[in-house]
């Protein structure tokens, strides 16, 4: 299953190479990084909230 922040970055992608003005073409590629750099922030947030929640020594 696609995730939403894949679906994002794939319209955004779209939107960039459909624009025809250069400012527009950055703003949706910046756009799409910003959007990939938050899903691999939240992805490590969960990570560690795993980790913290399965740590025996504070069981």
């Amino acid at each position: 299953m696609e995730s939403h922040s894949d679906w994002l970055i794939q319209r955004l992608d779209e939107a960039a190479d459909s624009s025809m003005k250069y400012e527009n073409r950055a703003f949706f590629r910046a756009m799409a990084a910003t959007a990939l750099q938050q899903s691999k922030r939240i992805e490590q947030a969960q990570g560690e909230m795993d980790g913290r929640l399965w740590n025996p020594n504070r069981w």
